[in-house]
C-alpha cells in the first residue's frame, strides 16, 4: 500500500490540533448554560413559592366569587323529554352533599354521576390534599376524624366547601364542620357475602393471610377467620370484619358486639342522619329515587351500566360451606342487620313512592 504524503499527513494533524479543542470548548460552553439555566428556574421557583401564593390565593377567591355568581345551567334540556322532578312535593335541587364512598359496592359508578352534577351546579369540592405532588384517592379514611385542614385549599375554599366524594369514615358531627349548612348525607351498601367476596379478591387479601397459592382462598379464611386476624399487622379496620358498617359511620368501638339491641339502636340513630342510601343491588331504582328526592333533572341520574373494576377471578365464584357461610355471617353480623334494614328502609320509600308513577 503507498504511503500519504508528508503534507496531508500534517494537514489532518493540523485539522485535529484545531477542531478538538474547539469541540471540547463547545460541550463546556453548553455544559455551563445549562447549569446557568438551571439556577436561574431554581430561582425563579424559590421566588414564586415565597411571594406568589398570598397573589394565588386572592385570585383563586376572586375566580370563586366569580364562579358561584354565573348562573345555574340546566344541561337536561337535551333529555327533557325524558322527564323531570317538577312534582309539586319538589322544590328547588339539592346541591350541598356527602357521599359515603364505601369500597367495593358500585361507589366509584356513583362518584362520576354525582361528579359531573357537581361540576354542572358549580359545586365547591372537599377534595384530598396533594402529597408529593400527587391527590390522595382517600380523604381522611381510615380515620375517623375530618377538618377543613383536610381538603385542599382550605384557607381560600374551606367557608364554601358543599360537596364530598372521596373515601371518608362517616362521622356527621365533624363533617357538619366542615360542611356549609344544610348538607344532606349519601351512603351505599351491597348485600355483605357479595361485598365480602369482591373485597377479598379485589385487594387481594388471600396473599395477606395465606403464603401460598390456595384453590379456595376465602374458604380457607372462613373456616378459621380469628387465626387469620391475628396475622394483620394493623387490625384497627379488617375489611372482613363488618367493614361497610365501619365506613357508614357504626361506632369502631363496637364493631365486635353480638348484641342486636346495640346494633339496631345504632343503626335507627345512623339511618336519621342520611337522607338517602342506595342498595347496590337495586342500583336503578336507588338511582331514580335519589332523583326524586334531591329534585334533580333525569339527565342527573344517567350513566354506563358498564362496570368499573370488574373483577374475573374464578376462585370469586366457589360456593361457601354452609359452616363458613355462617361464620361469615358471624363475624359480619352488623353488616347483614344494617344492609337488611337499609334494604327494607328502601322499600318502603319505594311503596310510597308507587302512587306518583315510580315503576
Amino acid at each position: 500500500m503507498r504511503n500519504k504524503p508528508r503534507w496531508q499527513k500534517n494537514f489532518f494533524c493540523y485539522l485535529l490540533q484545531v477542531l478538538v479543542p474547539s469541540v471540547m470548548e463547545m460541550a463546556a460552553v453548553r455544559r455551563i448554560k445549562a447549569l446557568r439555566l438551571a439556577f436561574l428556574c431554581l430561582l425563579f421557583l424559590v421566588v414564586y413559592v415565597n411571594l406568589a401564593g398570598p397573589i394565588w390565593e386572592n385570585l383563586d377567591l376572586a375566580m370563586l366569587i366569580s364562579y358561584k355568581q354565573q348562573p345555574r345551567q340546566n344541561l337536561s334540556d337535551a333529555v327533557h323529554v325524558l322527564g323531570r322532578s317538577e312534582e309539586s312535593y319538589c322544590g328547588d335541587p339539592v346541591t350541598n352533599f356527602v357521599f359515603i364512598k364505601v369500597h367495593k359496592t358500585g361507589s366509584d359508578s356513583t362518584a362520576v354521576v354525582l361528579l359531573r352534577f357537581a361540576y354542572n351546579h358549580h359545586m365547591i369540592m372537599c377534595y384530598p390534599r396533594t402529597f408529593r405532588g400527587r391527590h390522595g384517592l382517600t380523604l381522611t379514611y381510615p380515620s375517623t376524624e375530618i377538618y377543613k385542614a383536610n381538603c385542599s385549599r382550605w384557607n381560600v375554599l374551606g367557608d364554601h366547601y358543599n360537596f364530598i366524594v372521596h373515601h371518608t369514615v362517616f362521622n356527621k358531627t365533624a363533617m357538619d364542620g366542615v360542611m356549609v349548612p344544610g348538607t344532606k348525607y349519601i351512603g351505599i351498601l351491597r348485600e355483605p357475602q357479595s361485598h365480602s367476596r369482591s373485597v377479598f379478591f379485589y385487594h387481594n387479601h388471600y396473599r395477606i393471610f395465606m403464603k401460598q397459592e390456595h384453590t379456595n382462598p376465602l374458604g380457607e379464611f372462613l373456616d378459621t377467620p380469628e387465626y387469620y386476624e391475628t396475622l394483620v399487622r394493623d387490625r384497627r379496620v379488617l375489611r372482613e370484619r363488618n367493614f361497610q358498617a365501619f365506613v357508614m359511620g357504626f361506632p369502631p368501638h363496637m364493631l365486635r358486639t353480638q348484641d342486636t339491641e346495640v346494633m339496631d339502636k345504632a343503626i335507627r340513630q345512623l339511618n336519621e342522619s342520611y337522607t338517602f342510601v342506595i342498595i347496590t343491588e337495586y342500583y336503578e331504582e336507588s338511582l331514580v329515587m335519589l332523583r326524586r328526592k334531591f329534585c334533580w333533572d333525569m339527565y342527573d341520574i344517567l350513566h354506563s351500566a358498564k362496570k368499573i373494576h370488574e373483577q374475573h377471578d374464578p376462585r370469586k365464584s366457589i360456593p361457601l360451606t354452609h359452616a363458613q357461610l355462617q361464620n361469615h355471617h358471624r363475624i359480619n353480623a352488623i353488616d347483614y342487620r344494617m344492609y337488611d334494614f337499609f334494604n327494607m328502609t328502601f322499600w318502603e320509600n319505594v311503596r310510597e313512592e308507587t302512587g306518583r308513577g315510580f315503576w
